[in-house]
């Protein structure tokens, strides 16, 4: 099961068990702009963290070295350490994917994360903005990219 939808059945739980106690509507308010939808076309972010299974998190030394640029007619560019990314990218609700997704070979200097981002984006299915995050998930449960606006 992905992280959104367990997310998503969490969430409709809690809100009916909190039915009961009083005034529901603030809390789904604050859900419902907390997890909005945004356009991404025009849009830039950089890498915050990866989280992979087991609980693990990399953080990258310099968050500028791995950028994802969302350009018009859906033209993905960006940089993963020392390389560079292309593709498309398609935006529907709170999917998004990466087709085709590709990004140069160079070998990067040791502590990159590099192969780590460039195998989990290209699994990428849906997205949600938090706080002004961009959090992406893949094909995998419990891989979640963590990005923040540039």
């Amino acid at each position: 099961m992905h992280t959104v939808t367990l997310r998503k059945i969490i969430f409709t739980c809690l809100l009916a068990a909190l039915s009961a106690c009083g005034p529901v509507e603030q809390v789904a308010e604050e859900e419902s702009a907390a997890t909005q939808t945004i356009p991404l076309e025009g849009s830039n972010w950089q890498l915050v963290q990866i989280k992979v299974l087991g609980g693990f998190v990399f953080t990258p030394e310099d968050s500028g070295k791995y950028v994802l640029n969302f350009r018009s007619e859906n033209r993905l560019t960006g940089t993963s350490d020392c390389n560079d990314i292309t593709g498309t990218w398609l935006q529907e609700d709170s999917s998004l994917r990466f087709e085709p997704f590709s990004a140069s070979r160079k070998l990067c200097p040791p502590g990159s994360l590099h192969n780590n981002l460039v195998l989990y984006l290209k699994d990428t299915v849906a997205h949600e903005f938090r706080d002004g995050h961009m959090l992406l998930s893949t094909t995998t449960e419990g891989i979640e990219m963590e990005f923040e606006s540039r």
